[in-house]
């Protein structure tokens, strides 16, 4: 390994240079005085400084596919143990203006969704029967908006368009292009060259139901951003991937008024 291939590498090896310089100054000079006494010190000091940086150098990160498969058994199990309860039905995407959380729905009777509680998850509420919980990319869209400063538009299809690009071109870097249409009350979000690829193909290859009765964070934060955007209830109709583009399909619905 060339021990100069990096920064972290060349400045240990300065250091190690600059070290060795200082022990031999000291041995050649020999003076045995308080000067010698600091020079030992330096290039002690040099050293450990050195051997601290290659060491912490050598800690590389964590390679992308095994970070893209880390939310899959997350998303099949919860899908699965819906599955056990009869429960069916594509997730939902909604967003709470009094709090600024958005929570996912997966209804098990049909009918208008009222408005929820945040803070239940088996709900009851007359006739209406479903499972509330706080969308699988909550953590990922509260770090955007404080770290990046993210800002979500409202009831601006153009802006909110830009927005999405943003995240997942520049923000996420999950895709070289991202295109998003909507057509009257659906909105289609296409992204190329989408690079997780790994992720979708695992939940895939189990179910591809997986994708709309929960998703992955991915589609998740794609949802959230939109559903806190238009002010509305967004179901998650199809997650598609060809190669490396991946096809999004949400349906939006008014959400139940709230007082």
């Amino acid at each position: 390994m060339n021990v100069f291939k990096n920064t972290t590498h060349l400045a240990s090896g300065i250091l190690f240079a600059a070290s060795i310089v200082v022990f031999l100054i000291t041995a050649l000079t020999n003076r045995g005085d308080m000067t010698s006494a600091v020079l030992v010190l330096c290039g002690f000091m040099l050293l450990v400084t050195g051997v601290f940086i290659l060491i912490t150098s050598e800690r590389t990160p964590m390679p992308a596919f095994l970070t893209e498969l880390m939310p899959v058994q997350g998303t099949v199990n919860l899908a699965r143990a819906f599955a056990d309860l009869g429960v069916t039905s594509s997730t939902l995407h909604r967003y709470l203006p009094e709090s600024g959380n958005v929570i996912q729905i997966n209804p098990v009777t049909g009918g208008k969704i009222p408005n929820l509680p945040e803070d239940t998850t088996f709900i009851t509420i007359g006739e209406w029967n479903g499972i509330s919980y706080p969308a699988i990319s909550s953590p990922l869209l509260m770090k955007l908006k404080k770290d990046d400063h993210l800002s979500v538009p409202k009831n601006n299809f153009e802006m909110l368009s830009t927005c999405l690009s943003e995240v997942f071109s520049d923000y996420l870097a999950v895709a070289e292009k991202v295109s998003v249409v909507k057509n009257d009350k659906s909105i289609v979000i296409t992204l190329n060259k989408f690079s997780p690829v790994s992720l979708c193909q695992a939940i895939q290859e189990i179910s591809p139901k997986c994708c709309t009765m929960v998703g992955c964070p991915i589609c998740s934060l794609a949802a959230s951003i939109i559903a806190e955007s238009e002010e509305m209830d967004v179901l998650s109709d199809s997650a598609e991937l060809s190669g490396t583009t991946l096809t999004l399909v949400f349906s939006l619905y008014a959400s139940e008024v709230r007082a």
